[in-house]
């Protein structure tokens, strides 16, 4: 691969924090032994270590980083682009991750095209993931502090000199709180993004209709392509393909990203 196969961070970089200290603890030791066994070419048991983290409850960007490295050394795209682009929800601007991404998705089978998107869901997008989830969340809650502070101090304090600043500075750190606080809430509801996929099977065959008629059969598709999903209907999934097509494929032969 390109770029640094395995990050060496800390556990506190994880998005959602267990309430004890010792589990936090168990499971940075777990961390810390997959990187070690990645490191060692156990590429295998990088996987179950990091595997049992997420089983946990616990998730980073840097956790799905990690474990896509490791399936992709292992020669799993599926599972290596999915983790990838979970790892990408979480850290979007990560350069390491998008050229590992951009590797993993040139050596898939299928080459498609992405269709444009209308520009102005576009920029709302690169607005809502300009800044990785950590960051924009230790700024909503930097602002915030600060607006408290200087309205406290707005109330309380003595001499023109000092509310004078103390209101401006409330005015332009509660902004900021709202305009990031917004752009946050959009990225943890997931504001405006379609449910997305990867394939998984080495093959799925795309039909018009949820059947296995082959009469039905429109086009196939393969391991580590991403599809959004539009529609299930039992053990059915319809797909739209980057480029456009539509199909219905086996719910099995996918994974939610």
């Amino acid at each position: 691969m390109s770029r640094p196969a395995v990050r060496m961070t800390c556990m506190a970089v994880f998005v959602i924090v267990a309430s004890c200290a010792a589990p936090v603890a168990a499971q940075e030791a777990f961390f810390d032994e997959g990187n070690r066994r990645y490191q060692e070419g156990d590429y295998a048991g990088a996987v179950e270590l990091y595997e049992r983290i997420l089983e946990s409850g616990l998730e980073s960007g840097e956790l799905h980083y990690n474990l896509g490295n490791a399936w992709f050394r292992l020669g799993e795209l599926g599972p290596a682009i999915l983790h990838y682009e979970r790892a990408r929800r979480i850290m979007p601007r990560d350069d390491d991750l998008r050229a590992n991404l951009a590797l993993a998705r040139s050596l898939t089978a299928d080459r498609v095209t992405p269709l444009p998107g209308f520009w102005l869901f576009r920029v709302a997008r690169w607005w809502i993931d300009l800044l990785s989830r950590p960051t924009l969340l230790g700024l909503v809650t930097l602002a915030w502090l600060v607006a408290l502070t200087a309205l406290i101090v707005a109330v309380i304090g003595r001499g023109e000199l000092v509310l004078f600043w103390s209101r401006r500075m409330a005015a332009l750190a509660g902004v900021v709180t709202l305009v990031f606080g917004l752009s946050l809430v959009a990225r943890e509801l997931d504001v405006g993004r379609s449910d997305e996929a990867i394939i998984m099977a080495e093959e799925a065959a795309a039909h018009s209709a949820p059947s296995d008629d082959e009469e039905s059969l429109v086009f196939t598709v393969h391991e580590g392509t991403k599809v959004r999903v539009e529609r299930r209907s039992d053990a059915w999934v319809e797909i739209v393909l980057e480029d456009g097509k539509v199909g219905w494929v086996r719910s099995g032969r996918l994974t939610l990203i």
